[in-house]
């Protein structure tokens, strides 16, 4: 396959890497180091549509109101399927949750909705509860013994049985009461944590930034079991949460790593890997997952950055179908489809059951040539339509028919976490501290 260089995508590409262990364009110039230099970018064709599926219609499942998005990707296991909201979005409230990520980072976690309030994980790791109809602040909760030496986004939050379970980047998670915001527990488990917790079955899934999955006891923070994957020395800033479905629980790790464990002790079911080399980034020598596993129809779907994105049986770990697709966000199966974005800046539909690709939507067709590209997050599937957000401040709204753009709301700030929605509103929290409602 013929390639060609490009700095197309310098700007999504700064973005992505942002955590990656060794940065030499992030600090003072030094002098450079012997050796080969390797392009940052190497560019050939992207994905192309089926012709053969030209004809066939995308349908949908029938959407479902849901008034809560209780942890990271919607569920426990990371596919809600189709979520009720208004089928033309406006923006109805805006409100600061705190500090944004330092030094330009992304900030890691995603809002949580429940019980008609929203709450977030600021960039220095504090949480702010604010009220689900207008945005007034409600509570906030800033942890103690913080000495400042870890800013890199803060951590991530999952609701279950009226507490709220935190993770920080420093190493500790912490259950708070989510009415008023008081400290209930403390557990520090020694390594940096880069993801949102998982719950299920009175039990608080975590994983850490060197490939660690601690599974906890919801009342009080002891440690039930843990797993280890690889130690992988390069990583990209920020990580998936594990998914659950049953008792089983699918983690994966930077490794490129993926494990299905039994939710009772961990003992392992089955394990594969995604580490396709794929050379259209440099980000694609990293086999770093940081989209979380969606589970749906006995279909583990899963989008690596080492360039593969894949479909696993849930019960014996059997490859169904896999791609050269590189994305650092979580597919989002509704159905008989399966909808990703691409870190070249495209939505994707593929057949879930073998992943035959439908359409292939370029989100940043409309840029100028002169323009940074930006990185779209998502897709999120709600009212009829695909919801993603981007680092240019700009909420689109896509046919999931056919990959058209059907609406752009503008927000101040730069987001580079997908959308969240609960209630019929659809939440959009930036790097800079700013937690946007449309509805």
């Amino acid at each position: 396959m013929k390639l060609r260089r490009t700095a197309a995508l310098a700007g999504p590409l700064a973005l992505l890497l942002a955590g990656c262990s060794s940065l030499p364009w992030m600090g003072d110039e030094d002098t450079p180091l012997p050796g080969t230099r390797v392009p940052v970018m190497l560019l050939g064709d992207g994905p192309s549509a089926d012709p053969m599926l030209a004809d066939v219609p995308v349908q949908l499942p029938p959407a479902r109101p849901s008034e809560t998005w209780p942890q990271d990707g919607g569920s426990a296991s990371h596919a809600p399927g189709h979520l009720a909201a208004p089928a033309s979005l406006k923006r109805a409230w805006s409100a600061g949750i705190g500090e944004g990520a330092a030094g330009g980072a992304r900030l890691l976690g995603r809002p949580v909705v429940a019980d008609g309030k929203v709450f977030a994980v600021d960039g220095a790791g504090s949480v702010t509860a604010v009220s689900a109809g207008d945005g007034r602040r409600v509570w906030r909760w800033e942890p103690e013994g913080r000495d400042g030496s870890d800013r890199l986004g803060g951590g991530g939050l999952a609701f279950a049985d009226g507490r709220l379970y935190v993770t920080e980047s420093w190493g500790e998670v912490a259950a708070l009461d989510a009415a008023s915001g008081t400290e209930l527990w403390r557990r520090n488990l020694l390594a940096p944590i880069r993801s949102a917790p998982a719950f299920a079955e009175g039990r608080v899934l975590v994983r850490t930034a060197d490939n660690q999955l601690f599974v906890l006891g919801a009342a009080e923070g002891d440690v039930l079991w843990r797993h280890a994957g690889l130690f992988e020395q390069t990583g990209i800033l920020g990580a998936s949460s594990p998914a659950v479905v049953g008792e089983r629980v699918i983690v994966t790790y930077s490794s490129g790593e993926v494990f299905a464990l039994a939710l009772a002790d961990g003992s392992p079911i089955w394990t594969d890997t995604l580490l396709r080399p794929r050379r259209t980034l440099a980000i694609g020598t990293i086999s770093d997952i940081t989209g979380a596993p969606a589970v749906a129809d006995g279909r583990v779907f899963l989008a690596g950055s080492g360039g593969e994105t894949a479909a696993f049986s849930l019960g014996r770990g059997d490859r169904l179908w896999d791609h050269d697709l590189t994305s650092l966000f979580t597919p989002w199966p509704a159905g008989e489809f399966v909808f990703l974005a691409s870190e070249r800046g495209e939505l994707i539909s593929l057949l879930a059951g073998n992943g035959r690709i439908r359409w292939v939507a370029p989100l940043n067709a409309a840029a100028a040539k002169d323009e940074t590209p930006a990185l779209w997050a998502g897709p999120v599937l709600a009212g009829g339509r695909l919801l993603l957000a981007s680092s240019s401040g700009v909420l689109a709204s896509v046919s999931p028919a056919n990959g058209e753009i059907l609406e752009r709301l503008s927000f101040p700030g730069r987001a580079t976490q997908p959308p969240v929605v609960a209630g019929g509103t659809v939440y959009i929290l930036t790097d800079g501290g700013e937690l946007h409602a449309f509805r």
